[in-house]
């Protein structure tokens, strides 16, 4: 007795390159479910060609079950390595449903890439940059990094955020992508409770928690002395920090930052002797910056660097966490930097 298989061709088969996720405008239902889907083509004139199917529905498998009505072939998500959340999504509370979705789908990677859209998800997945060479490419590259490499982006893997959003003493951030005409500008990060977006850090904010998590060491600082301003290339940039809670003290929380790198761009002729007057220009300035992001941070109280996983992991008591929420609030916020400009480029 012979049977045979479910498996279905690859011209059966509708390739999801993208998922976007909106909430539903003049709709009884809560979600508007878009698909990016990559046509096939022929001929090498249009390889870039795509479809989008969205639907309104009050949930994730009950919007891909209707798409199936809509497409001729069998929907297959092994490709699909960008999800995108509608600004609004994110801002409302009951989502658990959708995120659970994607984590308990076997067809969906662990490894795929998790967003903000703006102004919405499907606005996103339609942009189509001249540079792409297959639909999606270009978020592939951005938030992969296999593209440019960039202190203003903070990816996010589907399996990191489902982390986040279940353990006590982190909580999730995600990359926002802003639509343009013809181009796709990520350079902003949103910061999450458990539950919804509380907080967006500008530019220059999202390139210091990049610092504050060892994440990227290539960037760009800029410095004034005496009137004279330079820019300094980093090609290093370590960040250590320990949580301090001494008997009859306030806690306080140490942050230890060391930079290093290359003059890329001065106002004026910076002599090699002169280094040290910028370096600790730089050190002040840097120690400021990132007192101030992680006051910004701290105000609206949520966790994306993870102290509170770090005071756990070294306080064993039953009330460990309620101490933890205790001391977050008020713990003070010690930063010392070490900055190395290491030489002035071909101009000396």
């Amino acid at each position: 007795m012979l049977s045979g298989c479910g498996f279905k061709d690859i011209d059966k088969r509708f390739f999801v390159m993208s998922i976007g996720v909106d909430v539903a405008k003049n709709s009884p239902k809560k979600y508007l479910v878009s698909l990016k889907f990559a046509v096939p083509s022929s001929s090498k004139d249009n390889p870039t060609e795509f479809m989008i199917v969205s639907e309104k529905a009050d949930s994730m498998a009950e919007a891909v079950r209707i798409i199936k009505t809509k497409v001729d072939k069998e929907i297959d998500f092994s490709h699909a390595k960008v999800i995108v959340y509608g600004d609004e999504v994110v801002r409302q509370k009951e989502n658990e449903g959708i995120n659970y979705w994607f984590n308990r789908r076997r067809d969906i990677q662990s490894i795929a890439w998790i967003a903000i859209g703006k102004p919405s998800a499907l606005d996103v997945l339609k942009v189509q940059p001249k540079s792409e060479y297959i639909p999606s490419n270009a978020l592939f590259l951005t938030l992969g990094r296999d593209g440019s490499e960039t202190p203003y982006v903070i990816s996010e893997y589907i399996f990191d955020y489902k982390f986040r959003l279940i353990e006590r003493g982190i909580d999730p951030l995600l990359p926002i992508i802003e639509a343009k005409k013809d181009i796709l500008e990520v350079n902003t990060v949103g910061l999450l409770n458990k539950k919804q977006l509380k907080l967006i850090l500008e530019p220059e904010e999202t390139k210091l928690l990049n610092f504050l998590r060892n994440r990227e060491e290539k960037s760009a600082n800029k410095v004034s002395k005496g009137g004279t301003t330079i820019v300094i290339d980093t090609h290093k940039v370590k960040t250590k920090y320990k949580i301090h809670t001494p008997k009859g003290k306030a806690p306080y929380l140490m942050v230890k930052v060391s930079l290093e790198g290359i003059v890329e761009e001065a106002t004026r002729t910076v002599p090699y002797e002169k280094l040290s007057y910028f370096e600790k220009a730089a050190e002040k300035k840097l120690n400021k910056d990132i007192e101030n992001v992680l006051m910004k941070i701290q105000k609206a109280n949520i966790d994306p660097i993870g102290f509170g996983l770090r005071y756990r992991s070294r306080h064993f008591n039953n009330d460990d966490w309620e101490e933890w929420k205790r001391i977050y609030p008020k713990i003070k916020f010690k930063v010392q930097s070490k900055v190395q400009i290491e030489d002035t480029g071909l101009i000396e």
